[in-house]
């Protein structure tokens, strides 16, 4: 006859370990006990059972770790987005002719960008907008990363150009 561990009396056990854990890998607290919650939650509704009280604090800890790994990824594409944001409205002005200006370099970048493969303006999205990586978006999108790379440099150069034609 084989014992079992559950999970949730060594999560119980294990809770200020894996708040520690998180809250040193995200450098939060609010991060931290809410991975820590989540993970709570994960157990309860995984009702894991384990051969070995070591076999689930291992669990648990890869969890906590992962979790956490996830948060400040997050949380970089989230600060890369808003500096992104940032810099569209420096120097903004409420005066029409700027403002006129803007709109009709947009309206060029929009055109230049429909006027390319739907792959280029896929991949731009998935850089600028979703923060992926090269190697993220060569693995999506089942290319290789010189791909992501050549179509990157080509989509910027086509609204560079479209932009100087104004």
């Amino acid at each position: 006859m084989s014992t079992t561990v559950n999970t949730l009396d060594i999560f119980i056990d294990s809770r200020e370990n894996l708040y520690r854990i998180a809250l040193y890998r995200t450098g939060t607290k609010q991060a931290a006990q809410d991975i820590t919650q989540d993970i709570c939650l994960k157990v309860i509704s995984l009702a894991n059972e384990f051969p070995s009280y070591d076999d689930a604090r291992n669990y648990l800890i890869r969890i906590a770790i992962n979790a956490s790994t996830d948060y400040v990824r997050a949380e970089k594409r989230r600060m890369k987005l808003l500096e992104g944001a940032a810099t569209l409205f420096e120097g903004y002005s409420n005066d029409p002719e700027e403002s006129y200006h803007f709109n009709e370099s947009v309206k060029k970048i929009e055109e230049a960008l429909n006027n390319l493969p739907s792959k280029c303006r896929e991949i731009l999205y998935l850089s600028r907008v979703e923060g992926m990586t090269h190697a993220e978006i060569a693995e999506r999108l089942r290319v290789s990363r010189s791909l992501v790379e050549k179509y990157t440099v080509r989509t910027l150069l086509h609204c560079k150009q479209a932009l100087k034609e104004e």
